[in-house]
This record gives structure tokens, C-alpha cells and sequence, in this order.
């Protein structure tokens, strides 16, 4: 084993979690002239690859790339190959033989707790550059120009796509817009009442946005002349609800863009104050944007079963994880669009909480969570879940109905928008897309009274 021979840079990875990483940055390597390796350019079948890579790390390694994510470090094989890395190092003399990529925070093995990574967090790009400049001017790593990449564009065509000519329905995450109010109205405080009183969202039972010294609104004064408990107010103007959405409001200065950007703040408050009303709770995330949830107080513990007109099937909605000592609870998050239609757009979001009932303070620890607890759940699952919430919060109807007012109301279609197309799109090497998800360990997520974790066939 002598260090002339030693020319190929192998790549030390979690499979498969981290494979998109690897065959991105093995074939950015590759086309450098570098000579790498790792296990995602399995090209000859019937072989003993575990084996012939295990030769060629012993072998002909001059440094080991280890990729380095929580979910990874903890994997056997990772570890094993850790181990041999490690033995390499002392035998080569070489304490640098291990690189570590850090593509999220880790707990580094003993074996690198003192080696320098090369930073990939901040973008892959950069990572990439700073490896390279590691391998070229302090390892002096050697290359071979024109280096053949068959293999790693063989390896690059892995989980790619192609399109099979047979009809496909998707579905969205989009509840349309079935009716919207009529008028949007601006009313004024009464003088003398305070402007920035008068402008709190929190006191007022409808949806408003401060517009100058006064709201907009679709509610308006009552008999008694306010606007809301205790709150004297007088109707200034008001307009078209769809003219204000096509046109704005030239009397208020309105331009289009920003009438759609206000009826999109006012649609945001009418359907999270319907979701306040059914029970669910909201948590708001790092970048500020709230996550509607419910505890084990709010929401069935069983499944539940979905029987929209294209799509049937049960799911749950909130779940406990003995393995984790945490209650999962699906939430949504909410955003009115106007383009390219009307509609409001439902994200999926996971919440954790000890107790089933609180939310978990420790926000590192719910984000390490949100990135490992639900990495096998498929798209299948994600689509079900959301229709089995909407059915509870619908209460199975085909319409959510959001009061904006005494007399205004905006009317949502259920379920989501189904859109048809006339390819499937299958990705290499795999069957056509499974209607569920049954790979997904018990441990990653234990359901609550006594459910099991086989799911009924779904019918589309």
C-alpha cells in the first residue's frame, strides 16, 4: 500500500439518505479529473460491491470524504467505514486521511471529534469550493484530465425521471375560492376615539388591515355604529370585492398589487380565525409564519376516514412516538394567492410536544426532529394526511364556510384542486408510484390508542 498508488477520493455516505449529495458532488469531482468512488455508482450487477469498495478504501484511497449528517454518523456501515478510515489514517500516518463534509450540525465520532470539516451548510457551492481548495493546494491530491465520468453519469440518471404516456391525476394542496365577499369596505374611528385602538386587530371580531387612519374591512358599522365592541366607527367608502382585486382602488390610491396583497392578509385572518374556532392552536416558526395544530383534547387519536368524491382512504392526524418520548401533531400553515388563481394554499408542517398538549420549548431539538422524524413517509402519506384534516375540519361537508362578517362570507371548495395530467412521471429504476407507504418503521412513529400501523388499500 504505497502512497503513489493511493489516487482515488472516496465518498463515505449514509444511503439513502444523503445520495443526492453524493452523486451531486461526486460528479462535480469527477469532472475535475478526479478519480471517486462511493456506493451510488452500484453499476455492475450480481458483483460483491460492498467488498470490491471496501478493496479499493483499503487499497488505493488517498482520502476518505466522510459526509456528515446526524441521520448518517449514526448508520452501521457509515461507522464501519469510519473504523477502517481511522486504522488507515495511523497506518498511512496521515492525520488529515478522514475529511469531513458537514452538511448539517453533528456529534462528532472520536475517531474526527479533532478533524477540521469542510463547510457545506451554508451552500453546496461554496462546500465545493472550499474542498477543492483544500484538495488542490494543501493535499496536493492528483488528477487526471479527461477522466472518464460514464459512471458517475450512469450514476447521475439514479432516481431521475422520465415520462410514461398514461394519464395521472395530482393533487394539490389549493382550496378554491367558491364565493368571496361582495364589498370591501374602509371605515374611520369617530373623532377623538384612538387611531392606534381603533387599528388592533385583536380587538376586533372581524378580519381588518390598518389602512391610513382607519381599516379595511369587509364588516361595517352596525345600527349602533361600531364596528366592534366598543369601537364607534363611521363607513368612509366601499367598493366591488372583485373590481378591488382587478383594478384596486383609485379613490384610496390602491394599486392592484397591493389589493391583492391586503384581501390576501384579510383571507389569512378569516381562515385562521375559523381554525381558532374549531380548537386548533397555532405555533409560530422561526421565519414568523404560524403552524395550526390540535392537541389530544382537539382531534380524533384514531384515524380518519376520508371519503372525498375522487379520493377515499384514513389517516391520523396527530401520533406518539415511544421511541422519541414526543406526540407528533400535523399543522398547516396558511397563504391566500390570487394567481393564478384564487385560492388558499394549505403547507403541511409537523409540531411536537411532550405532553400532547405543549409545544416542545427546546426549538433545537424540534428542529433535529422535524428534519429526521418523518424522512420515510412518502408523498402518498403527506396528501392523506391533509385530506383526512380537512374532512375532520369540514366535518365531511364539501365547503368551508369563513364568516368575514355579519352578513359577508368567503366559501371554500373541498377538497383540494385535482389536477389532470396526461403523462406520469416514473423515476428510474423504480415502479411506477406506489398509492402508500408500507416501508415505514414502527419505531418512526407509534400511533395512539391501540391503532395499528397497517393502512386500509386507498382508492382514487
Amino acid at each position: 500500500m504505497e502512497m503513489p498508488n493511493r489516487e482515488a477520493l472516496f465518498i463515505s455516505h449514509a444511503s439513502p439518505e444523503d445520495n443526492a449529495f453524493t452523486r451531486w458532488l461526486g460528479a462535480k469531482l469527477a469532472a475535475m479529473g478526479y478519480e471517486v468512488w462511493a456506493d451510488v455508482i452500484r453499476l455492475h450487477g450480481g458483483s460483491d460491491w460492498s467488498r470490491e469498495l471496501e478493496e479499493v478504501l483499503r487499497t488505493r484511497t488517498i482520502k476518505m470524504l466522510l459526509v456528515c449528517t446526524p441521520a448518517g454518523l449514526i448508520k452501521q456501515g457509515v461507522r464501519n467505514e469510519i473504523e477502517i478510515g481511522a486504522q488507515l489514517a495511523r497506518l498511512l500516518n496521515d492525520r488529515e486521511f478522514i475529511i469531513p463534509l458537514r452538511l448539517a450540525p453533528y456529534e462528532a465520532p472520536f475517531q474526527i471529534v479533532q478533524t477540521q470539516y469542510v463547510d457545506f451548510t451554508r451552500s453546496w457551492a461554496a462546500g465545493l469550493a472550499e474542498l477543492v481548495d483544500l484538495l488542490v493546494n494543501v493535499h496536493h491530491i492528483p488528477r487526471r484530465p479527461g477522466q472518464p465520468m460514464e459512471a458517475w453519469l450512469t450514476a447521475q440518471s439514479v432516481g431521475a425521471t422520465r415520462l410514461v404516456q398514461r394519464p395521472e391525476q395530482l393533487t394539490s394542496n389549493w382550496l378554491l375560492f367558491r364565493r368571496l365577499p361582495r364589498y370591501i369596505r374602509y371605515c374611520e374611528p369617530l373623532s377623538g376615539f384612538p387611531i392606534e385602538h381603533f387599528q388592533n386587530r385583536s380587538l376586533h371580531q372581524w378580519p381588518v388591515v390598518p389602512f391610513n387612519t382607519g381599516v379595511l374591512t369587509f364588516a361595517s358599522p352596525d345600527e349602533n355604529g361600531l364596528l366592534a365592541p366598543g369601537m364607534p366607527a363611521r363607513l368612509v367608502c366601499d367598493v366591488q370585492v372583485r373590481a378591488f382585486l382587478d383594478d384596486g382602488w383609485k379613490l384610496l390610491e390602491i394599486t392592484p398589487y397591493d389589493a391583492r396583497r391586503l384581501f390576501s392578509d384579510l383571507g389569512n385572518q378569516a381562515f385562521e380565525n375559523f381554525l381558532q374556532r374549531r380548537g386548533l392552536t397555532s405555533h409560530e416558526g422561526s421565519l414568523g409564519r404560524r403552524a395550526w395544530w390540535g392537541d389530544i383534547r382537539t382531534v380524533p387519536l384514531t384515524k380518519i376516514r376520508f371519503a372525498w368524491p375522487r379520493q377515499k382512504g384514513l389517516r391520523q392526524i396527530i401520533g406518539v412516538s415511544g421511541k422519541r418520548k414526543v406526540h407528533w401533531h400535523y399543522a398547516v400553515s396558511v397563504q391566500v394567492r390570487t394567481a393564478p388563481v384564487r385560492h388558499i394554499r394549505l403547507s403541511a408542517r409537523l409540531i411536537f410536544s411532550g405532553n400532547g398538549m405543549d409545544v416542545l420549548k427546546d426549538v433545537k431539538r424540534m428542529h433535529q426532529l422535524r428534519r429526521s422524524f418523518a424522512k420515510s413517509w412518502r408523498n402518498a402519506r403527506w396528501r392523506d394526511m391533509l385530506s383526512a384534516f380537512l374532512w375532520w375540519l369540514a366535518d365531511g361537508r364539501l365547503v368551508i364556510d369563513l364568516p368575514v362578517s355579519d352578513q359577508e362570507h368567503m366559501v371554500l371548495a373541498l377538497p383540494t384542486v385535482c389536477f389532470n395530467a396526461p403523462v406520469s412521471v416514473v423515476h428510474v429504476g423504480e415502479e411506477p408510484p406506489d398509492e402508500d407507504d408500507p416501508d415505514v418503521e414502527f419505531d418512526d412513529w407509534d400511533e395512539l390508542a391501540g391503532d395499528t400501523l397497517e393502512d386500509e388499500d386507498i382508492t382514487l
